[in-house]
């Protein structure tokens, strides 16, 4: 065989899908195939920002030995303090004369038990008024408790209810509550003027007395109007 045959034929063995690289001169080369690698796709954060630490549940804090108790007795009114004994509702009875004493007495009586008396002396031109109040008297020029009357009808007021509040220094005290379109306001009277002018009115109004001055006076006239 010839030269250029013998050359000829090792060309064609030394075709690229017939030959085999050699192990060593792969790993001198560096051209060893990669092993292949799972790719991970992970959220992009925002530069110089860090990942988000993570969130703990908060923690729900008991309430303190007694705060439940506290809670439970919130309808109850604070050590120390006590209300009010509720008022006494009394009616009318009559304006009467004592003798020998010169001054009318108003009567009221409770109208629940023990049904205890409150005589309450006053003037005589106060005793008129009532009794003409009382009995719905016409008079032919308005006195003063007709003229008040008026006045709360005008001005759409209405007399809620009156109150006997107290019994000081022999003189007995008592309050008006009145209310209408700017609200409602509590006034200082005397109590003939207020059992007048309740009696005045054209729908009943109601009557009270503290406890205290029922217990204080009942039975028999004591102090002043």
């Amino acid at each position: 065989m010839s030269s250029a045959e013998q050359v000829s034929v090792e060309a064609v063995a030394a075709e690229p899908g017939d030959v085999e690289p050699d192990p060593e001169e792969a790993g001198a080369t560096g051209s060893e195939p990669a092993e292949p690698v799972a790719a991970e796709v992970e959220d992009a954060a925002p530069a110089g920002v860090g990942p988000a630490p993570a969130v703990e549940p908060a923690e729900v804090e008991k309430p303190a030995e007694g705060a439940e108790a506290a809670g439970a007795d919130a309808g109850e009114e604070p050590l120390g303090f006590q209300l009010p004994a509720p008022m006494s509702r009394m009616m009318f009875v009559d304006v009467v004369l004592v003798l020998p004493s010169t001054h009318p007495v108003v009567v009221l009586q409770e109208q629940d038990l023990p049904y205890r008396e409150l005589r309450i002396p006053i003037g005589g031109p106060e005793g008129i008024a009532i009794g003409y109040a009382a009995r719905q008297v016409a008079t032919p020029r308005p006195l003063t408790h007709e003229l008040m009357t008026q006045l709360l009808e005008r001005f759409s007021l209405t007399l809620d209810v009156v109150r006997i509040t107290g019994l000081t220094g022999g003189m007995f005290t008592a309050e008006i509550a009145v209310s209408g379109p700017t609200g409602a306001r509590t006034i200082d009277c005397r109590p003939s003027d207020a059992i007048a002018l309740a009696l005045r009115q054209r729908l009943p109004v109601p009557i009270m007395a503290d406890p205290d001055v029922l217990d204080r006076a009942a039975g028999g006239a004591a102090g002043s109007n």
